[in-house]
Formats: C-alpha cells, sequence, structure tokens
C-alpha cells in the first residue's frame, strides 16, 4: 500500500520520527545496551533453494 502524506502534517511526522531516533541514538551513547531491539523469527525455507 503506497500512502503520500505531505504539507504540514508530513513535516510533523518527519520532525517527530527524526527527535525519536536522535534521542534513541543520544540515550544507547550515555548507556550503552539500553535500547531493546527486536529480533526476527527464525526465516520460512523457500521452496526453490530446497
Amino acid at each position: 500500500m503506497n500512502v503520500y502524506i505531505g504539507g504540514r502534517v508530513g513535516a510533523v511526522i518527519k520532525e517527530v520520527t527524526c527527535k525519536l531516533a536522535v534521542s534513541r541514538i543520544r540515550r544507547e551513547a550515555r548507556k550503552p545496551g539500553a535500547l531493546f531491539y527486536v529480533k526476527g523469527g527464525p526465516r520460512p525455507v523457500d521452496a526453490a533453494s530446497a
């Protein structure tokens, strides 16, 4: 599904996203290991390679 959000709403969403990313990077720099990364489960086996 392709979605386009432009104008002021798009700018606000982008600004919030960037601030969140920078704050997480700063927290990790201050306290290594503070972030929790979700790891995916096992990958499905591709029938063509099996």
